[in-house]
């Protein structure tokens, strides 16, 4: 009597594996679509949380929209005059001039950065292939005294041009980029990239998991993406003093127009940014959960109709209400296991096939997805089994006994 649950299910092999099938979608919905929507926005909120820095800064009128964080913010002095006003907590201060623009196919958040800070930002990783952009600082320091030095003999502002960035003597117009994105582009090192309308020269490629997938000269970006201004950054990384609180530092550093937050809180930020779409992937399992269970009870009633003359004789032979109950419940508890087998196997050859498909999109189905898919799938199982074990306690065993 204990593999009755399984014998009935193997007597009809193909309604059973497509009862599971049904189960098994809805599971791998579950894991699939929460791991890539959550997935994708964890891998930037993890870049941002390698950078060597506790604290960033960024103009308050941009609020908590922190995905959106790009031009022009705050001005450079005011990394001067933190790291002057706070250098009992203030390690280092580093501008970095965020600006987006389309590679590969798709948006990336471009980081202008000097490449003294290359390090800090990038989460101290170093190039694998070729070197990073301005090496000896030249470039960057040429760019300050052009347009931040005194005027021209005339009495006016110094001027160049775009073009006067990509001359040799200033190889102003060489990026960074990431393996990652260097292997979904087939970017190659020496290669002419063009963004936001600009040809760049590939002069390095890092290991991927620093703040941004492309890093160019800050200089240079402030001057083509902030209409030619080179005295302000979108947001500046502050790194504190080793055993420094940062709470309190965040507080004491904070100024009008100013908000400071910590790093570590930016994933929340983000998190709560994108929540809506959340709740609409959340939405989307739901039913698709609810849909496949439903398929489930329909079956196992199904089940119930077509043998209530074996139900009825079980009854007869002593078998109780509760043993009853048992069989369609283990009944639906193997069609349960059996789909959320299927679910697991297939969520995983989703995130093969959807990173293989689109390589810069993160799919991550972890251990927590896995579980949350076994607790919803045995909760389902054993609602769906409730009404046609119910239904089949309730079976007049005269009358099927002698329904013919």
């Amino acid at each position: 009597m204990a593999y009755l649950p399984l014998a009935n299910l193997l007597q009809h092999k193909l309604r059973s594996v497509l009862s599971a099938l049904g189960i098994g979608i809805g599971i791998c919905m579950l894991i699939t679509l929460s791991g890539l929507s959550r997935g994708s926005l964890y891998e930037v909120a993890d870049r941002w949380e390698a950078v060597h820095a506790d604290l960033f800064a960024y103009p308050d009128i941009w609020e908590g929209s922190v995905s959106s964080l790009s031009g022009v913010g705050l001005p450079d002095r005011y990394a001067h005059l933190i790291a002057r006003e706070h250098r009992d907590i203030v390690s280092s201060v580093v501008p970095v001039f965020l600006w987006q623009v389309r590679l590969a196919g798709q948006g990336q958040l471009a980081a202008g950065v000097d490449p003294w800070h290359f390090a800090a930002i990038s989460g101290g990783r170093k190039p694998i292939q070729g070197r990073i952009f301005d090496p000896d600082s030249g470039f960057s320091g040429w760019m300050e005294r052009t347009l931040l030095g005194p005027p021209s003999d005339d009495g006016g502002p110094l001027d160049i041009g775009a073009d006067d960035l990509g001359a040799a003597d200033h190889n102003g117009m060489e990026v960074v980029v990431d393996s990652r994105l260097a292997t979904a582009a087939d970017i190659q090192l020496g290669q002419k990239v063009q963004m936001a309308g600009h040809d760049f020269t590939v002069v390095g490629i890092v290991p991927a998991g620093g703040l941004s997938r492309v890093y160019l000269p800050r200089r240079t970006a402030q001057f083509l993406f902030g209409s030619g201004d080179i005295t302000k950054s979108t947001l500046l990384f502050i790194k504190l003093h080793d055993g420094v609180d940062q709470n309190m530092a965040s507080r004491a550093i904070a100024r009008a127009g100013v908000d400071v937050v910590q790093i570590r809180q930016f994933r929340q930020m983000l998190t709560s940014q994108f929540a809506i779409m959340f709740v609409y992937v959340d939405a989307v399992n739901a039913v698709a959960i609810v849909i496949a269970f439903l398929f489930i009870m329909v079956t196992l009633y199904t089940i119930v109709l077509q043998r209530t003359r074996d139900i009825a004789i079980l009854k007869t032979s002593g078998a109780s209400g509760a043993f009853i109950v048992r069989q369609i419940v283990a009944e639906s508890l193997l069609l349960t296991l059996a789909g959320t087998a299927m679910g697991i196997v297939m969520s995983l050859a989703a995130d093969v096939l959807i990173e293989a498909m689109f390589p810069l999109l993160t799919v991550r189905i972890g251990v927590r997805w896995i579980l949350t898919g076994l607790a919803v799938a045995a909760a389902g199982a054993m609602a769906s089994a409730a009404y046609p074990a119910w239904r089949a306690t309730r079976i007049d065993m005269v009358k099927a006994l002698n329904w013919e």
